[in-house]
């Protein structure tokens, strides 16, 4: 989702980015967005888990189109586990 409201992915022009929502919204198109834990941080601080909430509230997109993206607490999508742990599951 970050990449979709981010203007630099526009020509960075926040009209053109604005037009591109607005078509994918006519067009019926509906984005679920998964949180997941911050990639970059301090070293000896824990990650954060973001769901993208604040970076959409503080997009540009006027509200009607900010409701094309069905954000997913962590509560309801959040499960730490690593892929290898995965294939360790099945390798058994």
């Amino acid at each position: 989702m970050v990449r979709i409201i981010d203007p630099k992915y526009y020509d960075d022009d926040i009209a053109k980015m604005l037009k591109a929502i607005d078509e994918m919204k006519h067009l019926g198109v509906h984005f679920i967005v998964g949180g997941r834990l911050e990639q970059k941080v301090p070293s000896g601080t824990m990650p954060k888990f973001i769901t993208g909430e604040e970076e959409l509230l503080s997009s540009p997109l006027p509200k009607d189109l900010r409701e094309i993206f069905t954000l997913l607490g962590k509560d309801a999508f959040r499960v730490d586990l690593s892929s290898s742990e995965i294939r360790a599951t099945f390798e058994r």
